[in-house]
């Protein structure tokens, strides 16, 4: 059965486009959506734009996030964390920056009602919602997305992977361990489907060193100025980073943390492996 679903309640204290509140189908069932991957699938006849919009968390708690609809198709995603360099960095001496060395297995909400790319960390609770929701499969960290001026973006210094090969969500301390991730790129160098070490300790945000992978796991070369003392830390951590990475090129650059999966109309199927 074919059944429309027409947005009410819509709100115009917040940005941009089909903003609020409840969804209602055709045939009376109210519903609730728990991610932007959610909202696109209850707007199919709809352009969807980028921009900030209310999704539930759990069944009443409503919570204002910045959905990604048009950069990356066929995926959808709901931007969970954002920070610079300048808080992201491990030895930062800006208040609060430990907050951005911490994993998602730990609640530490920064700025959680006022989405933004500078300094943003959802609620533990918010992140699982939204994790745990039935169409998120993947997470992804892109660089400076404020910065983007037209769609698709490039995917060059960029991370994707999906929960199922590594839930981002329970992970509370990796070291060395090595994991599979689907997708990577860093400073132009990619590897596809790649068994790798991923990092992340309380005190240690999730990151890649892309300078001691030719030492671990499956042993890929991503070139780097920086071997084990120091190492090259990508999209997070920031211990030593290279400014040759876009998430890390200069202390406002930003590292964004999403969750989402791909929007797959009926009228189209997707095989996300291929991607």
């Amino acid at each position: 059965m074919l059944v429309k679903i027409i947005p009410i309640l819509v709100s115009s204290n917040i940005p941009l486009y089909l903003t609020n509140l409840t969804w209602k189908c055709a045939i009376g069932l109210t519903i609730k959506p728990k991610s932007c991957l959610e909202i696109r699938y209850y707007t199919t006849n709809i352009t969807a734009h980028n921009g900030y919009y209310t999704i539930y968390i759990g069944e009443n708690e409503l919570q204002t996030v910045y959905c990604d609809f048009q950069s990356d198709p066929p995926f959808i995603w709901t931007l969970v964390e954002s920070y610079t360099r300048k808080i992201g960095k491990w030895v930062s001496k800006l208040p609060d920056h430990k907050i951005f060395q911490q994993p998602y297995y730990y609640n530490y909400p920064y700025n959680e009602c006022n989405p933004q790319f500078q300094a943003y960390r959802l609620s533990k609770k918010s992140m699982a919602s939204i994790a745990n929701s039935r169409r998120t499969t993947h997470w992804r960290v892109t660089c400076n997305f404020q910065d983007v001026k037209s769609y698709p973006i490039s995917h060059r210094d960029y991370w994707r992977n999906s929960m199922c090969r590594y839930n981002i969500m329970t992970i509370y301390r990796t070291v060395f361990g090595c994991y599979w991730t689907d997708y990577i790129n860093v400073r132009g160098y990619t590897c596809r489907n790649c068994l790798l070490a991923m990092y992340a300790t309380p005190g240690a945000h999730m990151h890649f060193q892309s300078s001691t992978s030719l030492n671990h796991c499956h042993r890929y070369v991503f070139p780097s100025p920086y071997k084990t003392n120091p190492t090259e830390c990508n999209f997070g951590h920031f211990h030593t980073y290279n400014t040759k990475h876009a998430c890390s090129a200069t202390k406002d650059s930003t590292s964004n943390w999403w969750f989402g999966g791909v929007y797959q109309p009926q009228t189209k199927l997707i095989n996300s492996v291929l991607l």
